[in-house]
């Protein structure tokens, strides 16, 4: 359920850039999300879908980006994704291992169109 929290807070990270850059709409916003972060991605869409009725990212496609689960070995320096169960570095077996990658949770980016005065409308990434 704290999907729904993270969610509202994520939309209005979305609609506040929106506004900054005076944007007309929000056509997409893409999301990090790391495999550790305990978020269900198919509730956050579901979330993102009902939230942003009546607001300028309303119809905007959510596209979430998992991010994989990483460790840095702190005896050699060696960057690894670890086994299943298994959390020893692989090129020297030590386990002190530091998590790199994995817990993320951060609006990246967004896509938005712009309507100038004209009518015309530009579209531009944010």
């Amino acid at each position: 359920m704290h999907e729904l929290g993270i969610t509202q807070s994520a939309l209005d990270i979305v609609l506040q850039e929106a506004e900054r850059i005076g944007a007309s709409r929000v056509v997409r916003v893409f999301l990090k999300v790391g495999e550790w972060s305990s978020i269900e991605p198919d509730c956050v869409a579901f979330y993102f879908s009902i939230l942003s009725r009546g607001t300028c990212a309303e119809g905007a496609e959510l596209v979430i980006q998992r991010v994989p689960v990483t460790y840095q070995c702190q005896d050699c320096g060696f960057e690894y994704m670890p086994l299943a169960g298994m959390f020893s570095c692989p090129n020297c077996g030590s386990f002190k291992g530091r998590l790199c990658t994995g817990r993320e949770l951060y609006v990246d980016s967004i896509e938005v169109e712009n309507e100038s005065r004209s009518g015309q409308k530009d579209s531009g990434s944010e």
